[in-house]
């Protein structure tokens, strides 16, 4: 299916741009930092330009075709696994021109193993062993070709004009790819092949491979790209690499509380999702920060740093600490139309590919988001109840200070809500989380007219408010605590009187330019819990709604519940599942105590990971009722993602009531629950302040039991509460 045109704003508002058919059956993933490749199963990127396969390193694909060949076999698939620490490992097997050779006599055949990695270099090492009782000889072909395209080429703009491929220049063990980008910038892609092959040109390598009975041939290749950068020539080998990324992730987990249960399928999702995001980590220099997701959002992105930070505070709060870091790094300064730049305000996505580079893309960074601020404050003080870091806080202090007053003159008495409208030609028109075109709609599907007021971004800014002021009584400024206490009062009685919407009792979505209070049920007002908005009686009435048949699909809540107009299971936005908000809205739900709605959410996404590779939860999936069968996979989610590996930390915290008080030295555990599929968990070595505390929780006769097994490096003191 051929790729639709499409203006810049479309390619980069997070939406679907199409559903291609021709997607990779299960494709396969291997990441670090901005570096990372996605084959199909059998190990090819292949077909050659293939939407979503590839090399790519700062948003520019490096390899577009990459394929391995067997002349004169079939070339059958195995099995193919994703390890957590290193490496992929793909196994084939050859046979006779006619698949069914395989079957007739399934001794005979050459197995293939191929084993990749991705480290500062892409490396792959093939092994083929010959199972036949007699020689074998075999032509070994290795095409590969790189189109340079952008990554919002990749997904789908197009541009007036391009920068100039070079003549790959061939030598007798290497080929080196070029473009001239329009920037001027010179980014190469340098295959090395060991041992050298029989003959090489410009698009492939072919080794003539003659085989013994029982005996294996090993070719290794190995990836360099650079956009301009020097990156140093690695000679390593391929074992030592391993070696050395296992260590480099031993090190990771060292850091990390360690989570067991009785649960396999929840356990495998537990150590799939700390091997993610110890891969999406990037480092820019000083900074690092969760790259938001593979393939398409391979870069920071304000929000989803923000959210994937505080979801994982259980599991290892330095990967907030890092992404505050980052985001205050590169707070808004000045105003700029073109980037929506704005004093105070935190990134909504930060590119680094040519067209970024060039100026055809406003991402140097982008700011068009109305929620990144807010949450910025959130995730700071949240992060502190965790680490108790009064240093950190100090560190952070201009940039909360400035976020401070970037909401207050968005929420001043003239505006009233904080709202937002484009200001870039190339921006998005929608900024909350919902950011494709029709991520805001009445029921009957009309688009909300911009200015737009969000209501869980009304929430998101009072609880700024309330944790700024805490922040600023930690730091000795009570006239600014004073402050931003009173303004947390003034927005929530506000979000209360103008947003409540009596008949038919809930929260309005958002409130248009027209004034018009768009009635429509979705997940956001499920936020207003996290933020702790509501009164009991109206969170619990936001809690049923959400989990009734319309608005539950029995794997997660909808995006936008069934009934309406504008529902639809395959919309990116508008009736599909998203763990990250499942899981915020969960803990929200905790919050006010209700343990029921808690549990069945977290069942739900228990039920959801058996339709997925690795028991990986994807960025999102199809909202079809679980009733109808089985789950629907959305078929271009980005997986790995930051926020979904994240969300099943924040799951078990809400299940298990944790509430973290580091700043008081307090643990607390208000009644814990574990449903009918789970017996036991333990949490060992989870930060509270500078100490690690260790607990276990069982169920026993319908009852959870908690025991602390162990405190070190501090003390701690714990309350449990068990209904």
């Amino acid at each position: 299916m051929a790729m639709p045109s499409m203006p810049l704003d479309a390619a980069d508002s997070g939406e679907p741009l199409e559903l291609v058919a021709a997607r990779p059956l299960e494709p396969l993933v291997r990441a670090r930092g901005t570096t990372f490749i996605v084959t199909n199963r059998e190990g090819n990127i292949a077909p050659a330009g293939a939407r979503e396969l590839g090399i790519f390193f700062n948003d520019s694909r490096f390899l577009s075709q990459y394929e391995l060949c067997i002349e004169g076999g079939n070339v059958a698939y195995l099995s193919a696994e994703v390890t957590d620490d290193a490496s992929n490992q793909i196994d084939l097997m050859l046979g006779g021109e006619d698949a069914s050779d395989v079957l007739d006599d399934p001794e005979h055949y050459v197995h293939i193993r191929r084993r990749q990695l991705i480290d500062e270099d892409f490396v792959e090492q093939i092994t083929l062993t010959n199972y036949l009782r007699r020689e074998l000889k075999l032509g070994v072909v290795l095409a590969f070709g790189a189109d340079f395209a952008d990554i919002f080429e990749v997904r789908g703009s197009q541009r007036a004009r391009r920068g100039e491929k070079k003549v790959p220049a061939v030598r007798a063990a290497d080929v080196q790819l070029s473009y001239r980008g329009l920037d001027r910038r010179e980014m190469t892609t340098l295959l090395s092949f060991r041992p050298a092959p029989s003959r090489i040109d410009g698009g492939q390598a072919r080794y003539d491979v003659v085989l013994a009975p029982g005996e294996h041939a090993t070719i290794e290749v190995i990836v360099s790209v650079s956009s301009g950068e020097k990156r140093p020539r690695e000679r390593t080998a391929f074992v030592q690499r391993v070696n050395r990324l296992e260590d480099e992730a031993r090190q990771f987990r060292s850091g990390c509380a360690r989570f067991g249960c009785d649960l396999g399928v929840l356990q495998r999702c537990l150590s799939r999702s700390e091997a993610d995001l110890f891969a999406l980590r990037i480092n820019l220099g000083k900074h690092a920060v969760l790259a938001a997701g593979i393939p398409w959002f391979c870069a920071p992105f304000g929000r989803d740093a923000l959210l994937a930070g505080y979801e994982s505070l259980l599991l290892n709060p330095e990967l907030a600490v890092a992404s505050l870091r980052m985001l205050a790094a590169y707070q808004g300064e000045r105003d700029d139309p073109y980037t929506e730049e704005e004093p105070g305000k935190i990134l909504h996505e930060l590119r680094f590919g040519e067209m970024a580079r060039s100026g055809e893309a406003p991402h140097t960074p982008y700011y068009g988001s109305i929620d990144s601020t807010p949450l910025f404050v959130v995730v700071a003080h949240a992060t502190y109840e965790v680490i108790a870091d009064m240093a950190f806080v100090e560190e952070l202090r201009p940039a909360l200070m400035a976020a401070l007053a970037w909401i207050d003159g968005a929420t001043d008495e003239g505006r009233r809500f904080c709202a937002y409208q484009k200001r870039s030609p190339r921006g998005l028109d929608n900024q909350g989380w919902k950011d494709s075109k029709d991520g805001v709609v009445f029921p009957d599907g009309r688009r909300a007219v911009a200015p737009i007021a969000l209501v869980e971004v009304q929430g998101y800014c009072a609880d700024a408010y309330r944790r700024g002021a805490e922040l600023c009584a930690a730091m000795g400024d009570t006239a600014a605590a004073a402050k931003y206490a009173e303004r947390a009062a003034r927005l929530l009685a506000l979000i209360e009187s103008e947003l409540w919407l009596p008949d038919p009792g809930r929260y309005a979505f958002a409130v248009d330019a027209t004034g018009a209070k768009l009635d429509t049920v979705v997940s956001n007002l499920g936020h207003l819990l996290w933020s702790r908005v509501p009164t009991h009686g109206r969170a619990e009435r936001i809690a049923d709604l959400l989990c009734d048949p319309a608005s539950f699909s029995g794997y997660g809540i909808r995006t936008l519940a069934a009934g309406q107009f504008a529902y639809n299971p395959l919309s990116y936005h508008n009736g599909t599942v998203w763990p990250h908000d499942n899981a915020v809205i969960a803990r929200g739900m905790g919050q006010y105590g209700f343990r029921s709605a808690v549990a069945r959410i977290f069942e739900g996404m228990v039920a959801s990971l058996e339709a997925f590779r690795d028991h990986r939860l994807p960025e999102l999936f199809c909202g079809m009722d679980s009733e109808s069968g089985v789950l629907a996979r959305y078929p271009v989610a980005c997986s790995p993602q930051a926020w979904a590996a994240a969300a099943p930390y924040l799951h078990l915290q809400s299940i298990l009531g944790i509430t973290i008080d580091a700043p008081s030295r307090r643990l607390f555990v208000r009644d814990p629950s574990l449903p009918p599929s789970l017996g036991r968990v333990t949490i060992h070595g989870m930060r509270v302040g500078d100490a690690r505390v260790s607990l276990r929780f069982e169920r026993e006769a319908g009852r959870c039991h908690v025991d602390v097994l162990d405190i070190v490096g501090g003390e701690v003191r714990t309350s449990i509460e068990l209904s």
